[in-house]
């Protein structure tokens, strides 16, 4: 088994990635989709917006398309989704990137209801940064890439597919859990959360719960 690619698959590789660009939203032909989301029952649900959604003419290419005539409306909801951005280039960008890791190579198919389910789960994140929503890029990436490969494990049964395809999605999954609790610690800031379940305090005692810090002079020794 070769240990590395040769250099004319690689350069075929780098060559297909030339071809995927960013993919503005493109404006609707005037037919007016649905807007494919449920209203919620429970009336404390209903403060959620539902997420930007988008088009796909077509599952064998990334262009996407407004849901309805009002193309501006639906580029504010897909600035919002991708971190509040006041960059239409930062939303191609990322839209590409995301179709390029849903649909990896040029015969893939994307379809539209896959697209709209990576974009509900960036909403969910509610990122407020370009950074987040690019970190929020890469954890739907190798979320559904380790999906991917979990499945390709199971097409023949085999201890050899099963093995290889197995270890790589398991690899992804763990990857994927370890950058969302990098999302979670950025938007945390420096700041911990300690949880006190129980505090016992006898009579006569005194106790504090939090972040104690000791004098400057503590550790000084004792002076005569």
């Amino acid at each position: 088994m070769k240990s590395r690619i040769s250099g004319k698959d690689a350069t075929t590789i780098a060559r297909e990635a030339l071809k995927r660009r960013p993919i503005p939203l493109l404006a609707s032909e005037g037919v007016e989709q649905p807007p494919g989301a449920l209203v919620p029952s429970d009336g404390l649900e209903q403060e959620r917006k539902t997420p930007p959604r988008v088009r796909k003419p077509s599952p064998l290419n990334d262009q996407c398309v407004a849901p309805t005539p009002d193309l501006e409306s639906h580029r504010k909801r897909l600035r919002e989704a991708f971190g509040n951005t006041m960059s239409e280039e930062f939303v191609d960008v990322l839209l590409g990137k995301l179709a390029e890791a849903l649909r990896p190579g040029p015969f893939d198919a994307l379809e539209e209801a896959t697209m709209n389910a990576a974009l509900a789960i960036i909403h969910s994140m509610q990122p407020q940064s370009e950074l987040q929503a690019l970190l929020a890029v890469q954890i739907i990436a190798t979320g559904f890439s380790g999906l991917r490969l979990l499945r390709q494990s199971q097409q023949q049964m085999t201890e050899d597919f099963i093995d290889v395809y197995g270890n790589y999605a398991i690899k992804l999954l763990r990857l994927q859990n370890d950058m969302i609790q990098t999302f979670d610690r950025y938007r945390r800031g420096n700041k911990q959360t300690v949880e006190v379940r129980h505090v016992h305090i006898h009579s006569g005692g005194q106790g504090v719960v939090g972040i104690i810090n000791p004098p400057n002079d503590r550790d000084a020794g004792v002076r005569e």
